[in-house]
């Protein structure tokens, strides 16, 4: 059966809904040569995901995750990497952000697969303990306005594709997969990819999977995020109707810099350069922070435009907010307590 569709998508046709659900099952729980393996992920990848492929593989992978259930309007930010540009952990900051400005999120996460660091390796270098059960988690959310949930914790059975992911080296559907899967119902979602061409099918599985707004954003640069180098595509899925446009960092009143100015490091690094933006630390790394924020509370509807969510972010940085709930997720994770 895995033979069969190995030889539809490598000849460059579709699944439908069902087939890839049936082929996201055989590749959790059947002995699928390596080989075979790898081959099926790399034609997918080349010939682009359709909506029913990805929705397919969400379904599989669901049924076998951890869920938590919660009543508050939750929002996640996130890239799925792969975008090979070595940029600082940008979206696990504008969660932060988003979070300060009154916005729950439930930041869903791992550690780096095929970048360098991952969410839950900088969040650990900046004193969080990513190691919470479930219910734990869902207290300092309703007690932070933010939580992390570390992937493995909630979709264990992704472990056994680990090596297949890490020998592969390049980003397959699984990182798509990553931001989709988020163990929380998600009300909003910013989620950026590298790959301009799978935005909207990206946004309408977003939108299956019951998200009110969504923003899928790719760069012109190849950012997983929205750039402050030259303008970003956006396709903007709502329940009532979806739109694409692109942001012009420019018009916002971002002067150019080189994407140097914004790359990270090690974990260490990236946890210092995340700490100097919640302290208010002016230049290239408050800005990338800035916009992606603001893009979230677009999307979450607490920002009329990018313009406006830029100035409630700003404030929420200057005004010591994001800095508390940075501690706050810190005490919280490490001694069960939210700081005065």
């Amino acid at each position: 059966m895995f033979d069969r569709y190995l030889k539809t998508v490598v000849g460059g046709e579709y699944l439908n809904l069902e087939e890839a659900y049936l082929t996201a099952r055989m590749l959790l729980h059947e002995s699928i040569p390596e080989v075979k393996a790898a081959a099926f992920l790399s034609a997918l990848r080349t010939r682009k995901e359709t909506a029913a492929e990805l929705s397919g593989f969400v379904q599989a992978l669901y049924e076998e995750a951890i869920t938590i259930d919660s009543d508050l309007e939750l929002i996640d930010t996130c890239g799925t990497g792969g975008d090979g540009l070595g940029t600082f952990n940008i979206s696990t900051a504008a969660a932060l952000v988003t979070a300060s400005c009154g916005v729950p999120v439930a930041k869903h996460g791992n550690r780096a697969v095929t970048g360098n660091v991952g969410s839950a390796d900088v969040l650990e270098a900046l004193g969080v303990n990513i190691q919470l059960t479930p219910d734990e988690a869902r207290e300092m959310l309703d007690k932070a306005g933010i939580t992390f949930l570390f992937a493995p914790n909630y979709h264990p059975i992704l472990k056994q594709l680990g090596p297949l992911r890490r020998g592969m080296g390049v980003a397959t559907i699984f990182n798509f997969l990553g931001p989709l899967l988020n163990p929380c119902p998600l009300a909003y979602q910013v989620m950026g990819i590298a790959d301009a061409s799978l935005q909207e099918a990206i946004g309408q599985t977003l939108l299956q999977l019951g998200r009110k707004r969504a923003l899928v954003v790719c760069a012109q640069n190849g950012m997983d995020e929205i750039s402050p180098i030259g303008t970003t595509r956006v396709f903007d899925a709502g329940m009532q109707q979806q739109q694409t446009y692109n942001i012009d960092p420019t018009s916002l009143g971002i002067a150019p810099f080189g994407l140097e100015a914004i790359r990270g490091g090690n974990k260490e690094s990236n946890a210092r350069i995340i700490g100097e933006v919640l302290q208010g630390m002016p230049g290239p790394h408050r800005q990338v922070v800035i916009l992606n924020a603001a893009a979230a509370l677009v999307a979450a509807e607490r920002a009329a435009d990018i313009e406006d969510g830029m100035l409630i972010a700003a404030e929420a940085i200057d005004s010591g907010k994001s800095q508390a709930t940075l501690q706050a997720m810190i005490s919280y994770s490490r001694d069960k307590v939210i700081p005065c």
